[in-house]
């Protein structure tokens, strides 16, 4: 399938720093853009990492751990491997390649793709120590080693010690951002605590970089991550506005910013971001020949999620319509669970039935999305029949971990709605709070929720139902504080206000709509409830 068309401009680099004046200081743009022409680092971004490695390898090292910043893994491994091409001893070079089987924030981690790539160094960590050119060099490559180090059964035990390790090189050379950068990262790897103080930690490091060098991808990127979340949001802006022109060769660089701005509800920008993310990773596709699996179908359900808050359906499809052959031939397991989680999400948000049910493909992981996004459909159009059977096949797939979110609130949400269907009401709401209290024991979601429909927001929709304005008003207000300006939530606090008479209130969640909606498909019924709202004297 061709990539999706839109008309897509980026802001000259000039423009982009004039946006930084507080992280501009001390920053030499002449000597970037000598580097960049030195390095080709222009399009990845500006790394710095003194090695003993070959003058014809820089070029490829530096791009490599560039676009290793940006978890274009696949691409860093190339350019570490033509490093080691040009110099067979280059050590760093090899160190770079392991650390691209190490996904920290993804939870992938390759341990016999990482070791076999400090093997071709050399065999043991002795004797390739004894290839690095510089102490800092070596202490490099000790990260690599714990990293790597198969003793460490347990991830968390694992990701600590990495942790540390990174912290020992940080502290040990204070002035390396690359170090900075990396140990950085690794305290996002490690298992969440509950609250934002790893990742603040993080960001502390990140926003010292980002004005040591504001073209440092790592620093854009990480800032990113730190701040996602709908409380630390608008901190990150500042790297969202910008990491797409740090990095603009790197889809994943063109995806990020869509992270703060779904926790802003910027759905404009969230759908041009992922647009431009999936785009490049077509273009990068098809010039180095690989599978079409390993097109961003990451972006393509945020783009599609997106499409969905804008009330713009059609182009929604389209996205299905371009994941779907892809997803139906290949034996990737991402892919396709990419595809079931947007038509599992599609027919949550528009009541759409799956008609692709005969598709399945035996995958577990795949049949409890579908399993929900049939039944919640169902229940939605009022078969409840078809909803309890979907719900029986759910609880009988048992609870898991899948498509980003807990399946205990799947069964739960698709019970609520099932319930609701026969006309159960109490059931309907007890269900309903079950999945809050499994939602809670979770962070809020990291882009689009992971369970399709936010547990507050059901419940808010149950209780209006019933004519339970005041405590519907309150769930509203609640989904709108882990999902900020999801559409349906918007439109659940504007009917809320509205039967409370709340007039100043419900105006504003319907104009707050009617932004969200401007550019929905002809005759959508929320667009024109907001607009017949606000039209009344």
């Amino acid at each position: 399938m061709p990539k999706v068309r839109t008309a897509l401009s980026l802001a000259p680099l000039a423009l982009l720093l004039a946006l930084l004046p507080l992280a501009t200081a001390g920053f030499d743009q002449a000597s970037a853009d000598e580097e960049a022409a030195t390095y080709g680092t222009d399009l990845l971004g500006r790394v710095e990492l003194p090695n003993s490695g070959a003058e014809q390898a820089q070029k490829a090292f530096l791009s490599g751990l560039a676009a290793l910043h940006s978890f274009w893994y696949d691409e860093a491994a190339d350019l570490f491997r033509e490093a080691q091409t040009i110099d067979p001893d280059f050590a760093l070079a090899y160190w770079g390649e392991a650390l691209t089987y190490n996904h920290p924030l993804w939870s992938q981690y390759d341990g016999e793709g990482g070791r076999a790539a400090l093997a071709h160094l050399a065999a043991t960590p002795a004797e390739r120590a004894a290839k690095a050119g510089t102490e800092m060099e070596r202490d490099y490559l000790e990260t690599a080693e714990v990293l790597f180090d198969d003793s460490h059964q347990d991830k968390a035990a694992r990701d600590r010690a990495y942790s540390a390790a990174w912290q020992r090189v940080y502290e040990k050379h204070p002035q390396d951002t690359e170090a900075k950068a990396f140990y950085a990262l690794s305290l996002q790897g490690l298992p969440r605590t509950g609250d934002a103080r790893q990742h603040m930690r993080s960001a502390a490091l990140m926003e010292e970089l980002f004005a040591l060098n504001p073209l440092h991808p790592g620093a854009a990127h990480y800032l990113i991550h730190a701040y996602d979340d709908p409380v630390h949001a608008p901190l990150g802006l500042r790297a969202a506005r910008v990491y797409a022109e740090i990095a603009p060769a790197a889809n994943h660089a063109l995806h990020m910013p869509s992270h703060i701005f779904v926790q802003l509800g910027m759905w404009e920008r969230v759908a041009t971001s992922n647009l431009a993310a999936y785009n490049a990773s077509v273009d990068w596709v098809e010039r180095r020949g690989h599978p079409l699996y390993k097109r961003d179908f990451h972006s393509l359900p945020w783009l599609h999620y997106a499409y969905l808050q804008q009330g713009r359906l059609d182009k929604a499809s389209e996205c299905i319509d371009i994941i779907r052959p892809v997803a139906l031939k290949t034996d990737d397991q991402r892919t396709r669970s990419a595809y079931r989680g947007m038509l599992a999400r599609q027919a949550v948000e528009t009541g759409s039935p799956l008609l692709e049910v005969a598709e399945k493909d035996g995958n577990a992981a795949s049949d409890t999305l579908t399993a929900f996004g049939v039944g919640y459909a169902a229940a939605l159009n009022g078969d409840a029949h078809t909803a309890e059977e979907a719900l029986a096949e759910l609880k009988a797939l048992g609870t898991n971990r899948v498509h980003h979110t807990d399946s205990r609130i799947l069964v739960d949400l698709l019970a609520a709605v099932t319930a609701s269907a026969n006309g159960d009401n109490e059931a309907a709401l007890a269900a309903a709070r079950a999945a809050i209290e499994v939602e809670l024991t979770h962070l809020p979601p990291s882009g689009p929720p992971g369970n399709f429909k936010p547990a507050h927001e059901l419940y808010g929709e149950l209780l209006l139902a019933a004519g339970r304005n005041e405590e519907a008003a309150e769930q509203f207000h609640r989904s709108l504080l882990r999902t900020p300006k999801r559409t349906a939530s918007l439109l659940g606090a504007a009917r809320a206000a509205k039967a409370l008479g709340q007039d100043k209130a419900a105006r504003e969640f319907y104009a707050q709509l009617s932004n969200n909606l401007s550019q929905a498909d002809a005759a959508n019924p929320t667009l024109a409830e907001a607009r017949s709202y606000l039209s009344q004297d």
